[in-house]
């Protein structure tokens, strides 16, 4: 009963008749209308929260989450981090969409987001020493390249990689040399979109890719010694 309740929830929340930031009615309200025992709401609603699908606010009441990829993936953030087999894995995975996303920016990316990336390096530059700033830059970077593509799918989807990978990013990101390492990588990136090189772009982010990984292992490793 508890899962019927939580598929009609979701269902809601597909049909946009349940938006980002709705607050639910309380549990005992729920219960009387969808005429199931409050503890099978209180299964659903738990259900949901670990989902990322609802969340609990300071001073009560539930609410559905903003529903982005970070809210959606925690579930998954964590259990990712519990299996190391999980990052080759993860890694794989960016490598062929972001491998097709390079090919596609380079065909697709308008010149005021070609100036936008030299921008973005121009910042990250002085953020070498910075690991923290200079992730988010790094965020900001991808994003431009994703959202060049016109491509909502793979937008998704290489945003929701990128998220799983990020608590492995944060102690890579503060290894003397990884953040130098992607800046340069970075740039061989912004070149070839520059020069509309599809080839050369998604070799270059290939090889982004596989730097990142590398880095990310070596991190991990020292970090259990």
């Amino acid at each position: 009963m508890a899962e019927k309740v939580a598929k009609h929830l979701l269902d809601l929340v597909r049909s946009k008749n349940l938006k980002p930031g709705d607050q639910l009615p309380p549990e005992r309200e729920l219960a009387a209308m969808m005429q199931v025992s409050r503890p099978s709401v209180r299964e659903a609603l738990r259900g949901l929260q670990i989902l990322g699908v609802l969340k609990v606010k300071q001073g009560g009441g539930i609410y559905v989450s903003s529903l982005d990829a970070s809210d959606l993936l925690a579930p998954l953030q964590f259990l990712i981090t519990l299996n190391i087999e999980n990052v080759d894995a993860l890694y794989e995975a960016r490598l062929i969409i972001d491998a097709r996303i390079g090919r596609l920016a380079a065909a697709r990316i308008p010149d005021a987001d070609i100036e936008r990336l030299k921008n973005l390096l121009v910042v990250q530059k002085d953020l070498i020493t910075d690991p923290l700033g200079f992730r988010v830059a790094d965020s900001e970077f991808h994003r431009v390249i994703m959202e060049s593509t016109k491509n909502p799918f793979l937008v998704q989807i290489s945003s929701s990689l990128y998220v799983l990978g990020m608590e492995y990013r944060r102690l890579a990101a503060e290894t003397p040399g990884v953040t130098r390492q992607s800046f340069a990588d970075h740039q061989v990136i912004v070149a070839a979109l520059e020069a509309r090189d599809e080839d050369a772009a998604g070799k270059a982010m290939e090889v982004h890719m596989t730097n990142v990984h590398r880095s990310t292992l070596e991190a991990m490793a020292r970090a259990k010694e």
